[in-house]
């Protein structure tokens, strides 16, 4: 284990249950349930292991870890030979190769991680964005500290197998909530402090199974409670999980006075997102491809399409399938017009009540909201995770974004469509695991690019295509800059190309994946 991490595990674990016996290698499957894998591949050039976060890279690609890129290696490309997208791959396949460990930024201390960007002290993690001291997680981003097991939250600290949260502190088993402290085992609590075992409350303080109680009573219980978890995990390396619950009772719906429906059958005004995507076809390829909903497939055949289900009421919800949405019990969801309700179930506890007791008693109340709407939103149609957006159509998980289509992980964007996890990016269509990028078409892990396309693993490029692991280039292709006016020259027959397949078949045979499926 490296040096600092499983301190840093420890001290977080101690915070929470007092002392802390067990080491962090100990839980390191328990605390990676429902996460993307890192996929181990060989290096090309060594032989040695290579980690790789992106699940669509090739089996028979050829990768190579980020420590043995030569960035300043020099190659040639026979420009005149240039003629068409088929050519400049053949020309290329010297220089295809997938890269794993990624670091970007000022990142030290990374071990057994792949794309992390400005972080210290990472480990068996992959895509963290300014965060330090974290283990056995994924897709955390903006200041978190101290996380373990943990996945797409943000201003974190001392958490232990926390999801979808934001801002929170000494957490333990604690999903969908945000602005809370010392929460144990607890979903879609907002403003909360000192709860355990409840679910879908909003400004509460010592809660146990929904249920205030007197602060020094809530401290006796809860003393009891921890202890008790301390125990089982020591035994387990493993808890309880937050979705393992029997079908729902008849009785606990008996319990719940049926919303009155604020919910209208809301189609949206498609008009914005459609001229979004024109626009940035038009920024992109030159020209106007069509509409979005003419390449549904084409743009979701590498995110995690939002998928709609009825919720306990019978109500239609929206969903996006990524992480513990899936092991969610189907007959357990409810939607956000109906949360309130359910937030009034209750279970009554007693000085006897054993840890094994109270999560029997909570299926009871164990109901769980997928559409969570954040801030002020317009125009939402089909998604489910939205904080402060406008003109958003099929996207998962969306937080300051607008006009965007067929999206996943899509934050601070305008204007993208088909993406996964393209941030603060504008203009996009299918750029995956990428940052900053204005512009841009089929890139992966890429930061601060823009006018570029089919590229993996670069920095700072302007006017470039088909570069692999390169930084600080213009007018480049294949990793070689060969001047404006003969990269326009090309760039414009292979936009001519792309645009007539997109427009015939509503789809393309090449993408930046399939690149090194052609080597000759």
């Amino acid at each position: 284990m490296p040096a600092g991490i499983n301190e840093a595990f420890e001290t977080t674990f101690k915070l929470i249950f007092g002392e802390c016996n067990v080491k962090l290698e100990e839980l390191e499957d328990y605390l990676s349930k429902w996460h993307y894998p890192l996929i181990k591949k060989k290096s090309a050039i060594s032989g040695k292991d290579v980690l790789i976060s992106s699940l669509m890279c090739k089996k028979n690609a050829r990768f190579i870890s980020s420590d043995e890129i030569e960035f300043d290696k020099k190659f040639t490309l026979d420009i005149n030979s240039i003629k068409d997208i088929d050519s400049i791959v053949e020309a290329i396949q010297d220089r295809v190769y997938y890269a794993g460990n990624k670091t970007f930024g000022n990142a030290s201390f990374i071990y057994e991680s792949d794309n992390c960007t400005d972080c210290n002290y990472v480990y068996k993690s992959h895509n963290i964005f300014s965060a330090k001291y974290i283990g056995n997680s994924i897709y955390l981003r903006h200041g978190n500290e101290y996380a373990f097991g943990a996945s797409f939250s943000l201003r974190c600290r001392y958490v232990i197998k926390v999801s979808y949260a934001d801002n929170l502190t000494r957490c333990f088993e604690t999903y969908m909530s945000a602005n809370c402290s010392d929460l144990f085992f607890c979903y879609n609590c907002n403003d909360c402090q000192h709860s355990m075992f409840s679910f879908n409350q909003r400004s509460k303080r010592y809660c146990i199974g929904n249920l205030e109680l007197p602060k020094d009573r809530y401290f006796e219980l809860r003393k009891k409670l921890i202890e008790e978890s301390r125990n089982y995990i020591e035994k387990n390396k493993k808890f309880y999980s937050m979705f393992s619950m029997p079908p729902l009772e008849e009785e606990a719906g008996m319990l719940m006075e049926k919303p009155r429906s604020l919910q209208t059958t809301y189609k949206g005004d498609l008009t914005p997102i459609n001229n979004a995507f024109e626009s940035a076809s038009k920024v992109i390829f030159g020209q106007e491809i069509g509409l979005p909903d003419e390449y549904e497939e084409f743009l979701c055949e590498r995110i995690k399409k939002v998928k709609t289900i009825k919720s306990v009421f019978g109500k239609e919800v929206h969903y996006n399938p990524i992480s513990f949405f899936e092991e969610i019990p189907k007959d357990r969801i409810v939607g956000r017009y109906e949360v309130e309700e359910v937030s009034k179930l209750n279970i009554r506890v007693d000085n006897e009540d054993s840890l094994e007791r109270i999560m029997k008693k909570i299926s009871k109340i164990a109901l769980y909201q997928v559409d969570m709407w954040e801030g002020n939103n317009q125009n939402i149609i089909k998604s489910s995770v939205i904080d402060h957006c406008v003109n958003v159509y099929y996207v998962g998980d969306c937080a300051f974004g607008k006009n965007c289509a067929y999206c996943t992980l899509a934050v601070e964007t305008d204007s993208v469509f088909g993406s996964f996890r393209a941030s603060y990016s504008k203009f996009c269509i299918r750029c995956e695991n990428s940052v900053n990028l204005t512009a841009c078409f089929e890139m992966d892990s890429c930061t601060n690019c823009a006018n570029s396309m089919f590229c993996h693993n670069c920095e700072n490029l302007d006017n470039c295509m088909f570069c692999f692991n390169t930084k600080s280039k213009r007018y480049a292709i294949g990793n070689v800059e060969i001047g404006r006016e003969k990269y326009m020259e090309i760039r414009e027959r292979i936009l001519a190309e792309i645009v007539r397949k997109l427009t015939k078949d509503k789809k393309l045979d090449i993408d930046i994946y399939k690149l090194g499926e052609r080597r000759g």
